[in-house]
C-alpha cells in the first residue's frame, strides 16, 4: 500500500520533462538590435506549462526562446545540450540576452558561462526554492525505481550538486525569487525532506551575486502557471533590473509545509 502511494504520488505531482521547444522570432527586425530571453525550465517542464509560459510571454519585446535541453543520460549532457542550443540558434548575435532559470536551468547557465564566458547575456533571474531543491534527492531515495525510469541519470546526478553561485559575476544584473511554499510532493515528504538539515531562506546567502530579490507565496509547481501574480515583476527586473516597490523582500512567516486555503 505504502508503495502504491507513492507511485500515486509521483505520478500526479511529477510532470513529464518531455516538452515541444517553443522559439519565437520577430523577423521584422535585425538580430542585432532585437533582446532574446530564454527559459530554462526544470523538472516541472510540461507542454502545458510552456503553452502558459508562452501566451505571457510572447509579444513582450523579446523573441522567446524554451529549449529542451535536459538529457536523461547525465549532467554534463544537459550542460552540453543547452550549449550546443544556445550556438545554434546565434544567441551572442542578439543586442541582449536575458534569461528566466527554474533550479536546475539555473545550475545549466552557469556551468554554460564558467566555460563559454557570458556572452550577450546581460541578465539573469534565478528561481529558487529551499524545499523544492530537495525533491530530487527525496526522489531518488524514496522513488529510485519511478524516478530512474522517467527522469533517468540527471536527477539522480543533480539530486548530488550544491547549486553555487558565479565565480565571476562581471556585470551581469541578477534577481532571485525565493519560494516560501512547498509542493504537495515535498508536503507529502515532508519528514524526509527535514532529515536533510535546516531551510534557508536567506536570499543574500542562496546567491551571493543578486542585485535584487523578492520572496513570493508561489510553490514551485505554480511558479510554471501563475504569470498573473508572478509576471509583471519579472517584467519589471528584465526591463530595469530591479523588482517593482511593491516586491516583498521579507520572508514569509509562516510554516511553508502548511497547505494555503487558496491552493
Amino acid at each position: 500500500m505504502k508503495k502504491l502511494s507513492y507511485t500515486l504520488i509521483f505520478f500526479l505531482l511529477f510532470n513529464s520533462i518531455d516538452a515541444q521547444e517553443v522559439i519565437i522570432i520577430d523577423t521584422s527586425e535585425y538580430v542585432s538590435e532585437k533582446q532574446a530571453l530564454v527559459i530554462l525550465n526544470g523538472f516541472g517542464d510540461s507542454k502545458k506549462n510552456r503553452k502558459i509560459q508562452q501566451e505571457f510571454f510572447q509579444e513582450k519585446g523579446y523573441d522567446l526562446f524554451i529549449p529542451e535541453y535536459v538529457e536523461k543520460n547525465s549532467i554534463e549532457l544537459t550542460v552540453s545540450t543547452f550549449s550546443s542550443f544556445y550556438d545554434k540558434n546565434n544567441l551572442d548575435e542578439y543586442k541582449e540576452v536575458k534569461f528566466l532559470c527554474y533550479i536546475i536551468g539555473g545550475y545549466v547557465l552557469n556551468h554554460h558561462i564558467e566555460k563559454n564566458g557570458k556572452g550577450k547575456i546581460t541578465t539573469i533571474i534565478y528561481d529558487r526554492s529551499p524545499t523544492q531543491e530537495r525533491a530530487p534527492k527525496v526522489a531518488a531515495q524514496k522513488l529510485k525505481f519511478i524516478t530512474k525510469m522517467y527522469y533517468g541519470k540527471v536527477l539522480f546526478d543533480f539530486s548530488e550538486i550544491k547549486i553555487n553561485p558565479l565565480i565571476n559575476k562581471d556585470s551581469l544584473i541578477i534577481g532571485v525569487i525565493v519560494e516560501n511554499k512547498a509542493t504537495k510532493l515535498m508536503r507529502f515528504f515532508k519528514r524526509t525532506s527535514d532529515s536533510y538539515g535546516n531551510y534557508n531562506y536567506n536570499a543574500e546567502e542562496i546567491e551571493m551575486n543578486l542585485d535584487d530579490f523578492l520572496h513570493t507565496y508561489l510553490d514551485h509547481d505554480l511558479m510554471y502557471k501563475r504569470f498573473d501574480v508572478i509576471g509583471q515583476e519579472i517584467l519589471h527586473f528584465l526591463e530595469n533590473g530591479v523588482f517593482t516597490e511593491n516586491a516583498k523582500r521579507e520572508k514569509y512567516n509562516w510554516d511553508p509545509f502548511k497547505k494555503l486555503k487558496k491552493e
